[in-house]
């Protein structure tokens, strides 16, 4: 099956006053089909729903449950709906992201230090809607959360220490899968500000792609694949084969017994963020860790829950889900009954029909938060933003390097 875009991201060069060319990073959109059985009229009028109570549920700082990753995520949101011009969307993403921005800490973190809250966590997802929003005001912020991120690697000895490579929350002294997932994908969206014409500075490029290498140590860590995985616990069936666990060590969704030894199992959220990590981090479709991933994907095809944890954490999934198959670049997949899913078309449709009345996502079994309707809600409108190619057709097309930085003439 060939892939004729395989990254959802790439550079552009674009000419500027002067003569100088930018190096640009851009969005590769999914265009929303029109005509009959179109999607399109639900679509906005869900995102509609769903955006007047997202407004509604604003503090009076700006933000979100007082959280700078749920604020985060619900600017994200924001972005991507019908009218997000309108002056009070504008405004709304404006003083959430003045909130985040407001935390931003002396190390480049962002995070409440007064509140129960999470370096890592908070970081990543703050630094991913500043590169989404792209405000100019912002670049000193983002580019100090990006190497903030970078030094929060693990990076100790990569034949003995499984947490190679990986990312934890910042308080505990562990990585994981869902952190390391969020902080690459921040990482990922900012990798311009480490090359040229953004920075002179080769040992920014190299130190880059070396935190990239060392993820894909830690992702295969994490992945049941005994070719490429060295740990012991390793899963070896058909059924757990090819996808990944919480980390290195331990899943969420339990242990299984295999020839006298323990191992884990794979499950929904943490294959999906597996393989999108994957992705990101450059490995072809013919890699075997990638083409293990999509195979265990679809043997456990489905948006009704989240294989292996039931309802627990099913938003995530979605919204992960979304992301993983946007990167992959196929809309469709071919399910273990051999049926043909347009998946775009079908989680849409699925996250529609579990919308509420007043336009809110919420899910009855709360773990990870999920009982609570702002996350939810903000998860749910960035799933059918990705699904249906409503995100920002262009991320990046106008970016201002930090003060200080030269940008180098480019010439065709």
């Amino acid at each position: 099956m060939k892939h004729s875009i395989w990254r959802p991201f790439f550079w552009l060069k674009v000419p500027l006053l002067g003569g100088t060319v930018l190096g640009v990073l851009a969005y590769a959109p999914y265009t929303l089909a029109a005509g009959p059985g179109s999607l399109a009229p639900s679509v906005s009028k869900s995102l509609e729903r769903s955006t007047a109570f997202l407004l509604s549920r604003r503090r009076g700082n700006g933000a979100w449950l007082d959280h700078p990753a749920v604020t985060s995520l619900a600017c994200a949101a924001l972005l991507g709906v019908p009218g997000h011009g309108r002056t009070e969307i504008r405004e709304a993403v404006d003083r959430g992201l003045d909130y985040v921005v407001g935390l931003a800490q002396p190390d480049g973190s962002i995070w409440n230090r007064t509140a129960e809250d999470y370096p890592n966590y908070s970081t990543s997802i703050s630094l991913i809607a500043l590169a989404l929003a792209n405000r100019s005001k912002d670049a000193r912020v983002v580019r100090a959360a990006r190497d903030f991120l970078l030094k929060s690697q693990f990076k100790g000895d990569p034949d003995r220490d499984p947490s190679y490579g990986g990312i934890g929350y910042g308080k505990k002294l562990r990585p994981d899968l869902s952190n390391t997932q969020w902080a690459l994908e921040a990482l990922y969206l900012t990798d311009y500000l480490d090359r040229e014409p953004f920075t002179r500075d080769r040992d920014r490029a190299q130190r880059a792609d070396l935190a990239w290498k060392r993820a894909l140590t830690f992702l295969s860590r994490c992945q049941n694949l005994p070719e490429t995985n060295d740990q012991v616990w390793v899963a070896s069936d058909p059924d757990n084969r090819g996808g990944f666990v919480y980390m290195p060590g331990e899943s969420k969704a339990g242990e299984i017994e295999q020839g006298g030894r323990k191992s884990l199992r794979s499950y929904g959220s943490m294959t999906y963020a597996g393989l999108k990590s994957m992705i990101y981090a450059r490995l072809s479709p013919d890699d075997p860790r990638v083409k293990a991933a999509v195979d265990w994907v679809r043997r456990h095809y489905t948006f009704a829950e989240n294989p292996g944890m039931g309802s627990a954490g099913l938003y995530y999934y979605l919204h992960t889900c979304a992301k993983a198959l946007a990167a992959y670049g196929q809309d469709a997949l071919v399910d273990a009954a051999g049926k043909r899913r347009l998946w775009r078309r079908e989680l849409t449709t699925a996250l529609i029909k579990r919308q509420r009345p007043d336009g809110s996502w919420v899910n009855a079994n709360g773990r990870w938060w999920e009982s609570i309707p702002e996350l939810t809600t903000a998860y749910a409108m960035l799933t059918i933003e990705v699904a249906q190619g409503r995100m920002p057709a262009a991320v990046g097309t106008r970016r201002v390097p930090a003060r200080g930085e030269q940008k180098e003439e480019r010439h065709e």
